[in-house]
């Protein structure tokens, strides 16, 4: 081990043994550290370690390439006579557990995931009380090596995807996951350019819970908050808990909404621009446009969107202080001064925001990101090849879902292929109904 200042060596005699105890100091609790010297001390026989140590677990070893990673994930490591043992006495730097900012809900549980893996487990096994319930241990990575947890119920999980996710969690070759899960899926799922979310995160234990009790899996990877949730579809990502958290009927509506702004997230613009095109002035609730150059209203449209999304970006990294400067200069580009000095039209602005904030009332994040590229990209469709643009691209977008299969799972599932049922069940929330065991 190198000369790190939280690097820390103790050497006790009892008796005519030496013990020498390493550990990290920052990643060790000072009460287990205490206990394990204490106990140290009573020992006669080195052969009774095991048998005479109050600590958690104590665990001899044999292969020695073991202990430099034992001891950097946060145990003790005890040599005496030649002989190693590992103890658990960890103890991580943590944040208090606190309801997600991202996944609020005004009934129901408020706590959530945070970056320790233990604590992680602990709020998913306190739901699930089943002796079915496995938690999977892999280390990966070369040059930083962290702890990756596949969560599933044995009982009811699919065993071909287990054995699938469990092959394909051992053959990940990455010198480290120091970006956690998101790194992590890219190596398990291959991506590559893809937009849409192709897994599902929360930092919702009841969500990953409800996840778990349907047959899926969860992966939790030490460090990260959120937890993956495979295989998914589209379906399940645009589900909200708020729905279950309301009767059935309030819960149906919400829902209802929710579909509703996503839709609007990516076609209303759209839309818009196809009425403007093709001569139709102020068509149903569309705002007509008078005297403008089509061309100069797509280039306006751009601006807009493309100023909304740096607002977005940069709202996320400004400091909670300097929020109110945000909103003012916000107020300035997008507002009536804008409108006044003729930089944009006011319907360009009232329906890029109406879209942007059907893209806020989208459930999954990645997905809302998704569509505002996905809208922008229609955009241009339509700019360049008018209505003939339209429908190919939507044409090739619902081409290219429909060919999108995880671990054997269509992602567009239950409307590729067509399941009346479950098709009826995505918009109504179903009341929750008595089973036999």
């Amino acid at each position: 081990m190198n000369q790190s200042y939280d690097y820390s060596k103790r050497i006790i005699q009892s008796g005519k043994h030496v013990y020498t105890i390493e550990f990290i100091t920052s990643l060790v609790s000072d009460d287990q550290i205490t206990m394990l010297c204490a106990g140290i001390e009573l020992i006669k026989d080195p052969k009774d370690l095991d048998g005479n140590l109050f600590n958690g677990s104590v665990k001899k070893v044999t292969d020695l390439s073991t202990l430099d990673l034992a001891l950097l994930s946060g145990n003790a490591v005890i040599e005496v006579e030649q002989q190693y043992y590992v103890l658990e006495v960890r103890k991580y730097p943590s944040r208090s557990i606190n309801e997600p900012e991202t996944e609020k809900s005004v009934r129901g549980a408020k706590d959530g995931f945070v970056e320790q893996l233990l604590t992680n487990t602990g709020l998913i096994r306190r739901r699930i009380r089943n002796p079915s319930l496995t938690f999977e241990i892999i280390t990966i990575g070369s040059l930083a090596p962290i702890d990756v947890c596949l969560c599933y119920i044995d009982e009811i999980c699919d065993p071909e995807i287990k054995a699938d996710i469990q092959e394909r969690l051992k053959n990940v070759s990455t010198k480290d996951l120091v970006m956690s899960d998101r790194a992590l899926e890219e190596l398990l799922i291959h991506q590559v350019y893809n937009p849409y979310p192709l897994v599902r995160y929360s930092e919702r234990p009841d969500i990953v819970s409800t996840h778990l009790t349907k047959g899926n899996f969860a992966i939790i990877t030490d460090t990260s908050a959120s937890v993956m949730m495979l295989p998914t579809s589209l379906s399940e990502i645009l589900e909200h808990v708020e729905e279950h958290r309301q009767v059935p009927i309030i819960g149906t509506m919400i829902r209802l909404v929710r579909l509703l702004a996503v839709f609007l997230s990516v076609y209303l613009v759209p839309f818009w621009l196809l009425t403007l095109m093709n001569g139709n002035k102020g068509i149903f609730l569309f705002a007509g446009v008078n005297d403008l150059e089509f061309n100069h209203l797509l280039m306006q449209l751009f601006v807009v969107e493309i100023a909304i999304e740096l607002l977005r970006i940069a709202t996320i990294h400004t400091p909670t202080g300097l929020s109110s400067a945000m909103g003012i200069i916000a107020a300035v580009l997008l507002g009536e001064m804008a409108i006044d000095m003729g930089l944009f039209i006011p319907e360009i602005l009232l329906y890029s925001a109406i879209s942007n904030v059907g893209g806020f009332a989208t459930p999954n994040y990645e997905l809302s990101l998704a569509n505002k590229y996905i809208k922008l990209g229609m955009i241009l469709a339509i700019w360049i090849f008018h209505n003939v643009g339209f429908v190919l691209y939507n044409f090739i977008l619902i081409l290219y879902l429909m060919h999108l299969h995880i671990f054997g799972y269509d992602y567009l599932y239950p409307f590729v292929p067509f399941d009346p049922k479950k098709v009826l069940y995505f918009f109504i929330r179903k009341p929750k109904s008595s089973k036999a065991k």
